[in-house]
């Protein structure tokens, strides 16, 4: 059981990082290491807006709050790397 509790919570917390990739993200005239550089400066923004408060609830509820917070993070990192002029690619 407690084998099983252990795997469930590294899945969970390994789909809970942030998908830093140089691929995802484009501007004109910059090398694959500044566009590096500068993904890890906006996980560092993103992380640093904290994990949202903590309801003790547990179950699907700390699952749809985790979502909710992984969101969040998302947006704040998104919004970053717009801010500093590259473009998202699909």
């Amino acid at each position: 059981m407690k084998t099983a509790v252990a795997l469930s919570a590294a899945l969970l917390l390994t789909g809970c990082t942030l998908d830093l990739d140089a691929a995802h993200w484009a501007k004109a005239q910059t090398l694959p290491q500044q566009v590096t550089a500068d993904e890890y400066l906006c996980a560092h923004r993103a992380l640093l807006i904290g994990p949202g408060p903590d309801l003790v609830l547990g179950g699907l509820l700390d699952v749809l709050r985790l979502a909710f917070q992984e969101r969040r993070q998302e947006s704040v990192f998104d919004g970053c790397m717009a801010s500093q002029g590259y473009a998202k690619v699909e």
